[in-house]
């Protein structure tokens, strides 16, 4: 039925531009014009449906004003919204993202009716008549109902040959549990942090436990490219160089669905992860995730040569 279906942590991010941070108490900030996008998860089921996926996503708003536009925008950028719940007496998650001329960035939000997700939510069928499933941590740090309900996902993916795709976010020291349930090829993204907290470990020593597993892993690096764990064996695979960057706010999401859709579309792992982070440096000059190009043609063009694509 999908090509991906996403699963938990859609948001409603509100962006803000003020001349510097941090701001402090009392300070009196006048910001730009906010700007709205889909967040979380959702980022990346938006982007990923910009590379030509048919996607889905499953999770609940709040029965609010601020479920409205979230809905509409993943609408219009050919997301299916039809399994999204809306809840009455919770309010939509949302981040209100502060970024400062130097590109610097700081969060405030709020943890609404996506904590309240659980395996009733979880529709079965839906996961296993998807090619991929791509879920989001985030909120496992808020909800154990949300945790049973990922574990659901998971297990259900795997007993049905459904590629499997997990990126813990900050809650990457609480998902140990639901990383032994992920078997290849099913593969775990993070980025530097992450892969720290979730082995308690430095970076060199998390990449060690990553190969003695046998899982697949991506370490997002950042302006450093990022690392392919797979099958025991670690390769780089480098960065898009960019010129001007106005935020690194869901960069790792658009290398997420771009890694995924390479993978989907036949690309080997290497060639895929290459292809993420040069849509990653696309999302870099952004605000909004519905301001990202067209790009249902790039996996073809990258398949004749990367630099047929750039």
């Amino acid at each position: 039925m999908f090509d991906l279906l996403v699963v938990s942590d859609c948001v409603l991010d509100i962006y803000y531009r003020v001349r510097r941070l941090p701001i402090r108490a009392y300070d009196l900030v006048v910001a730009s014009e906010p700007v709205l996008s889909p967040g979380g998860a959702c980022s990346v089921a938006v982007i990923a449906s910009r590379l030509g996926l048919k996607v889905a996503v499953i999770d609940k708003l709040g029965n609010d004003p601020f479920s409205i536009p979230l809905i509409n925008m993943l609408n219009n950028a050919n997301v299916y919204t039809g399994f999204i719940k809306r809840m009455n007496g919770s309010y939509t998650t949302i981040s209100n993202n502060i970024i400062d001329e130097l590109g610097r960035h700081a969060f405030l939000g709020y943890v609404g009716a996506g904590a309240h997700l659980t395996p009733s939510d979880i529709d079965e069928q839906v996961v296993k008549s998807s090619k991929a499933v791509f879920i989001s941590g985030f909120n496992i740090a808020y909800s154990s109902d949300v945790k049973e309900a990922l574990i659901k996902v998971i297990k259900v993916s795997s007993d049905n040959g459904v590629m499997m795709f997990l990126d813990p976010g900050p809650a990457a020291g609480s998902v140990r549990e639901l990383i032994t349930l992920i078997k290849p090829p099913g593969v775990l993204l993070l980025n530097s942090d992450e892969a720290k907290a979730l082995y308690g470990l430095g970076l060199r020593d998390a990449v060690k436990a990553m190969r003695r597993s046998g899982g697949n892993f991506i370490i997002k690096l950042g302006s450093g490219g990022a690392l392919l764990v797979n099958n025991g064996n670690v390769k780089r695979c480098p960065a898009h160089k960019v010129k001007h960057v106005l935020t690194t706010i869901g960069a790792g999401d658009a290398f997420d669905a771009a890694y995924i859709t390479g993978l989907l579309r036949g690309l080997s792992s290497y060639e895929a992860c290459r292809l993420a982070n040069y849509v990653a440096s696309l999302r870099l000059n952004v605000l909004s995730t519905m301001d990202m190009p067209d790009m249902s043609d790039l996996v073809t063009q990258w398949i004749k040569g990367p630099s047929d694509a750039n």
